[in-house]
């Protein structure tokens, strides 16, 4: 057996109302607290806003330090700001704690203006997250970019360009790396969105510290997509992988979408390589098992982990047969990544949770069995993987439990 779950823990933590997304967990500099984010969700794509909270004793409980984030109203027409699918993470090097996150804006509160209207942001904290930083946004360095064409393909008002729950991780060249996903335009500069669900592509925003500004600059190079006959979405929510041994190579695995067209295209996750450091990136190809059969995985969002002991691991859905667009949102799964031939061992695969089996006795319902919009991160203090994922035991509700899963490894 390659993985052991030693801990499973329902109902870890509780929010009343609302479904937890994306949680984020660093361990502090100055002290050995962890501090923990996730956006707190009342409806699909519907950011109220995103909590920060405190363990003094290793994660084995946690007290609430306020909302880092809260979405607000901006006009008379009911438009709003939804801020937020942010990440922390621990930079030892420059001694802060950086947090990223999106400024979606809602004209109307309306979906429709999110492919044309996202901003993003960073805050820092000095002090292990008790204060922070006002907003500084992102913009990419060099004279032909401002607040409005933040970034390379990017312009605010006609296209986004959004980080999701990200899992941050440092390059060789010290480099940090924010996955990062854009809308495609057409040449002529109007939205590609075929099926109105919006068409990505996918890339690594590269932050460095200016130890004299005390910020980070920033940089991209290029992104990658595939056509529509392999995704009626293109390639987004990227996540990186170290390479270790091989000093520039990086693994970008990426989400793609069958939905509707499950009977023509496979649901899947890609890949791509970077060797300097994520400016430049291979031609995506579909992420397969290590005996060359497919691995199916539903459209969610896919976790990489480098870990202390030198391996690489994937934690995300994978699937028994082809899915259909998002469904299903489970098994959530851990697996080894050979790093020689990217691909994932398949004997290495192991369930972390399931549906259970009172949910095969639910009402037909909107909701669904999801353990996706997980996150992950390493114990230092003994090496185990910790994920912790949204749980509905009632599929009648929306909001969810976050589960708790400590996999020896």
């Amino acid at each position: 057996m390659f993985f052991d779950i030693v801990e499973k823990t329902d109902k870890y933590l509780e929010y009343m109302d609302y479904f937890i997304l994306g949680p984020s967990v660093v361990r502090c500099i100055h002290s050995d607290d962890l501090l923990m984010n996730f956006d707190l969700f009342n409806a699909s794509d519907s950011n109220a806003g995103s909590v920060l909270l405190r363990s003094k004793d290793n994660g084995n409980t946690w007290i609430e330090q306020g909302l880092i984030e809260k979405s607000y109203v901006y006009d008379f027409n009911n438009s709003r700001v939804k801020s937020g699918y942010g990440a922390l993470y621990c930079d030892t090097d420059a001694k802060v704690i950086l947090y990223v996150a999106n400024d979606t804006y809602w004209e109307e509160n309306k979906i429709a203006s999110l492919w044309r209207m996202r901003t993003l942001y960073y805050r820092l904290s000095f002090d292990d997250g008790y204060t922070w930083t006002d907003k500084k946004y992102i913009v990419q360095k060099g004279d032909c970019y401002n607040t409005k064409h933040f970034m390379k393909s990017v312009e605010f008002g006609v296209n986004m360009a959004a980080t999701v729950s990200p899992l941050i991780v440092r390059a060789k060249d010290n480099s940090l790396l924010v996955p990062v996903q854009v809308q495609m335009l057409n040449k002529d500069g109007t939205l590609f969105n075929p099926t109105g669900m919006g068409y990505m592509k996918a890339g690594a925003l590269k932050a460095a510290w200016n130890s004299e500004k005390l910020e980070y600059e920033w940089d991209l190079g290029e992104y990658v997509t595939v056509e529509p006959d392999k995704s009626i979405r293109g390639l987004y929510e990227p996540a990186f992988g170290i390479i270790d041994g091989k000093e520039n190579e990086i693994l970008m695995v990426m989400r793609n979408s069958n939905y509707t067209q499950s009977d023509s295209i496979i649901g899947a996750k890609f890949y791509s390589i970077s060797e300097d450091y994520g400016y430049t990136w291979s031609d995506p190809e579909m992420l397969l098992y290590d005996d060359g059969s497919i691995m199916y995985s539903s459209s969610s969002i896919p976790k990489l982990l480098n870990h202390s002991n030198g391996n690489l691991y994937f934690i995300g859905v994978i699937n028994r047969e082809n899915p259909k667009g998002n469904l299903p949102r489970y098994p959530l799964c851990i697996a080894k990544v050979d790093k020689e031939t990217k691909r994932i061992i398949k004997k290495s695969v192991t369930v972390i949770d399931t549906k259970r089996e009172h949910h095969n006795l639910s009402v037909k319902t909107s909701n669904v069995v999801d353990y996706s919009n997980h996150g992950v991160y390493e114990d230092k203090e003994t090496g185990n993987i910790v994920v912790l994922a949204p749980y509905r035991e009632d599929l009648t509700k929306y909001p969810c439990y976050l589960n708790k899963y400590v996999i020896k490894v």
